[in-house]
């Protein structure tokens, strides 16, 4: 299928769950590169396996008396909110912050550009989603569909207990951390360009190949790593 919209030269994005029963950090960071070798995925995003207020899970859990996090604030699909059969919260956060470090690598998105390259899809448009994805996480600490380049702070928008900063105090700490995290944007965003224009000038761009895209053959799929875990999980 991925590789269907690849022929359409489509961007593919997808989306993982993180903390079904059978997880721990090490399997969810073994999948993902799993996902990395054999899937020709490009934007691969992250989430808890939450049981959302008033869903059904959240009801069975309440009324089982299972612990969860009181502060509904955290019940946006980023913070691990329940208790895990495998993992503490605390290993659970971990596993959330070892799956965006371990997709986004700098050698990872130079492969995503050399497969878009190669199917003729648009790797300078992935350039500026790359950029936005891995931004998110690594500058500002948030869900790339939470994010952006420039974050809004207003002085005396605070919760309750946080003393408003005085104004001579927070305008020039905003500034400077403002203008600290664009330069970092801007060094991302050059390094990925970089690598991307170093792909255009190579004579050999087109002959890039690597096991995710490669079509598979009709008795293929059964040797590939990705559904021997799925069959024996």
């Amino acid at each position: 299928m991925l590789l269907a919209w690849k022929s359409a030269r489509v961007i593919t994005y997808a989306g993982y769950i993180l903390g079904f029963p059978n997880d721990t950090v090490d399997t969810i960071v073994h999948d993902i590169e799993i996902i990395k070798k054999e899937l020709p995925v490009d934007l691969l995003e992250f989430f808890f396996l939450t049981p959302l207020p008033g869903s059904e899970d959240h009801q069975k859990l309440v009324k089982a008396g299972a612990a969860l996090d009181p502060d509904m604030n955290n019940y946006d699909l980023n913070h691990a909110t329940a208790e895990h059969p495998r993992m503490s919260r605390e290993d659970w956060q971990r596993a959330y912050r070892l799956a965006w470090k371990t997709y986004y690598t700098d050698d990872h998105m130079e492969t995503v550009l050399r497969r878009l390259t190669v199917t003729r899809g648009r790797p300078g448009n992935a350039v500026l989603l790359l950029t936005w994805f891995k931004g998110c996480i690594d500058f500002e600490g948030v869900h790339p569909l939470e994010g952006g380049a420039l974050r809004f702070k207003f002085r005396r928008d605070r919760r309750p207990g946080f003393a408003t900063l005085p104004a001579w105090r927070f305008y020039p700490m905003y500034l400077a951390e403002t203008f600290a995290k664009l330069g970092r944007w801007l060094g991302l965003y050059l390094r990925l360009r970089l690598k991307w224009e170093r792909i255009k000038r190579d004579p050999r761009r087109f002959e890039y190949t690597d096991l995710a895209v490669t079509p598979l053959k009709d008795d293929e799929s059964e040797t590939r790593d990705l559904f021997l875990e799925t069959r024996t999980a």
